[in-house]
């Protein structure tokens, strides 16, 4: 970083500290930072923990999905952290790393949490050289969201969907049409735009898929090997060759792709359960269904395993009264009412809003979905695959041109 850089970062930090940082904790009081789409829910959890452990007062600041990252970074570089974090999980092993977080095990050591009972895949994100650094509570994979009609119209059947990428071209190409209504229809709509993370997570999978990725099992870089191209290929062909993803897909973002397919411009796409309850709200006519994500002939689908994790910075003020809260959250009961998609523990895994058909494709996702590779350097990796892929998307560069130059910038980070 320049000089003068370095020095807009510190002011930065300053500034923002000083807007949105907790000063001091009293005792027994502990400040959790949780997301604002979970707040009707949290205050009813908060509501709850207090009326059954009344010495302990929990004082909520509410986030937002927006700079996110940043902020609880500032946060845990401050000295003057709050006690909870609601994390992505992508993000926990990169502050572990940097030494910012309190040992989670160490932590519940005197709590009777079973960690058994979580999924080994949510915890391995949480997981830095031997150590837990995160309590899981969300895990997610994403499927393929379609409209039933759209696939009735074009001579599909929607209850046998795509399965295999020959099957999913085809589909897409006879989904790109022109609507009743006269307008422009795509059949896949992919995301290069937005948030870095929005491609990422919906890429790679088909990556994965023909055995390739950014790093193999030994941290080697593999994201320029022929089976990491033809992935790549095969996501950004969507757009750059069979025009079945609409023409603002460098802008568009997961949140973009959802108010299209809302708006009947779009016949499938790619997101995680959550989206389902907003469309429903948005345009009720619309029949819709989800299906696992096709694979490769003769290969498994695969997708990353998103989520969220609840971390402690290593300067929380009240670590004690935090590990009280954290068992709380973590009883199966309260996790699964608090989670948007599915719950780490197997145990919260019962209740029955968890075995609504339509979430079938999301929960048959799960034993496929694989947690992002567990290294201290992740989001500089992929904010660099990120690049690369959109140079492909607006035709600067052919996949292997680009992978080959995203590879050369990777390995400086593993060197």
């Amino acid at each position: 970083m320049k000089p003068t850089n370095r020095k807009l970062a510190a002011i930065t930090a300053l500034a923002l500290g000083s807007i949105c940082l907790p000063f001091g904790a009293s005792a027994g009081e502990v400040t959790w930072w949780a997301p604002n789409w979970e707040q009707p829910r949290v205050d009813e959890i908060i509501k709850n923990f207090e009326a059954e452990y009344p010495d302990i007062k929990v004082k909520l600041d509410v986030t937002v999905a927006q700079g996110l990252q940043n902020r609880i970074l500032i946060a845990l570089q401050s000295g003057n952290p709050p006690d909870i974090i609601d994390s992505q999980n992508g993000w926990n092993i990169p502050f572990a790393s940097q030494g910012l977080l309190a040992p989670i095990d160490e932590l519940m050591a005197n709590t009777d949490i079973d960690w058994k009972d979580f999924l080994e895949s949510g915890l391995t994100t949480a997981r830095y050289e031997g150590t837990v650094y995160g309590l899981p509570y969300r895990i997610e994979s994403h499927a393929i969201i379609i409209n039933r009609g759209m696939f009735r119209a074009a001579g599909l059947d929607p209850d046998r969907p795509p399965k295999t990428w020959a099957e999913f071209i085809e589909a897409a190409k006879a989904l790109t049409t022109t609507g009743a209504e006269g307008n422009p229809q795509y059949g896949f709509a992919i995301t290069g735009g937005g948030e870095f993370g929005n491609t990422v997570y919906r890429s790679l999978p088909f990556l994965r898929m023909m055995g390739g990725g950014i790093l193999n099992d030994k941290g080697e870089v593999i994201v320029n090997t022929p089976e990491s191209v033809a992935g790549l290929t095969f996501y950004t062909d969507f757009y750059t060759s069979l025009k079945a993803s609409p023409p603002s897909t460098l802008e568009n973002d997961g949140i973009a792709n959802r108010q299209l397919f809302t708006a009947g411009a779009v016949a499938m796409y790619q997101s995680g359960q959550y989206d389902l309850a907003t469309i429903h709200k948005e345009n009720p006519a619309l029949e819709v269904s989800s299906i696992m994500i096709p694979h490769p002939e003769g290969k498994q689908t695969t997708a990353l395993l998103g989520g969220w994790n609840w971390i402690v910075p290593k300067d929380a003020p009240n670590k004690e009264d935090a590990a009280t809260l954290l068992a709380y959250l973590a009883r199966p009961d309260v996790m699964g009412v608090y989670t948007d998609t599915f719950p780490a523990r197997e145990s919260a895994m019962s209740q029955p809003r968890f075995a609504d058909p339509e979430l079938a494709a999301y929960r048959e996702m799960l034993p496929y979905a694989r947690a992002p590779w567990p290294v201290a350097d992740w989001t500089q990796m992929t904010q660099i695959y990120f690049t690369y892929v959109q140079e492909v998307l607006t035709g600067s560069m052919q996949p292997q041109e680009a992978m080959d130059y995203a590879a050369e910038e990777i390995k400086a980070l593993v060197q």
